[in-house]
């Protein structure tokens, strides 16, 4: 059993810590930045490294027995309390002056989610959560929509840096969707994406080959939240791996029903 620390502070300490990293990080939006390619559209900001940097050394500081594992540094530390660090989740939105990113913080416990944010400083929200304490939007708490047709959802997804070479690009997942549900929106923050299940914004989403960073805190918001997480074919979620099915519960088994269809692991049922 980890030593687990009081859930009230870690939750307040890493707000303040992502609200910190989020007035640094407008200090670069819509400025002359520095940007680099870790792949052929996957960019990388000189504030994506400043702001990892700060959040690093204020967990250090106020957690120095817990691992981080971030998005542009080397994983430090070790046991299963692990902080996961995306500095700016959506850094081609940033790049370009698009207000759509956020920095993301979440603490878990192997795959227990415990502490989580999502702060949107472009947009002007904190989304926050801890484990059985619920869910919070700019401090008020906030709720999974209570829609149950998928022909009336507003669904989230996004599509992975290697959409040019890889056939498994989302785009059949996609098509599907857009013929079954009110509207797809791609904002190019999953965090963002998740938080906004959370608060009912949407209703679904689902993406697969991110990383532990960009879903971990949105996982636990949808929890908190009242909402629910599962593998693509429904069985239990873990954010971790990168594959995520994320709905406000009553729209669950439509939505894993579709997304079987769309990549062909289950027949298509007679309408």
């Amino acid at each position: 059993m980890s030593d687990r620390p009081d859930l009230s502070q870690a939750l307040a300490t890493a707000r303040a810590i992502a609200e910190e990293a989020a007035v640094l990080a407008l200090e670069g939006y819509r400025s002359d930045l520095q940007i680099q390619k870790k792949g052929e559209i996957d960019l990388l900001t000189d504030y994506d490294l400043r702001c990892e940097a700060l959040i690093r050394a204020r967990l250090a500081d106020s957690f120095p027995k817990h691992a981080v594992v971030g998005e542009e540094g080397q994983d430090t530390g070790s046991g299963s309390l692990v902080w996961y660090v995306d500095p700016i989740d959506g850094t081609t939105n940033y790049a370009h002056g698009h207000p759509n990113f956020s920095v993301s913080i979440a603490l878990y416990d192997g795959a227990v989610g415990l502490v989580g944010v999502v702060a949107a400083p472009a947009l002007g929200v904190v989304w926050s959560a801890a484990k059985g304490m619920g869910a919070l939007r700019n401090d008020v708490p906030c709720r999974v929509s209570r829609c149950d047709e998928l022909t009336e959802a507003l669904c989230a997804t996004g599509f992975p840096y290697d959409r040019r070479t890889t056939e498994d690009d989302n785009l059949d997942e996609f098509h599907a969707f857009l013929k079954c549900t009110q509207g797809i929106r791609r904002g190019g923050s999953a965090a963002i994406d998740l938080a906004m299940v959370a608060d009912g914004t949407f209703d679904a989403y689902w993406e697969q080959r991110l990383n532990p960073w960009d879903m971990c805190a949105g996982a636990l918001l949808i929890l908190e939240a009242g909402g629910r997480l599962s593998d693509y074919q429904g069985g239990p979620a873990d954010p971790r791996t990168g594959r995520l099915v994320a709905t406000n519960g009553r729209l669950h088994e439509a939505v894993v029903e579709v997304l079987g269809r769309a990549r062909g692991e289950v027949e298509s049922r007679p309408r």
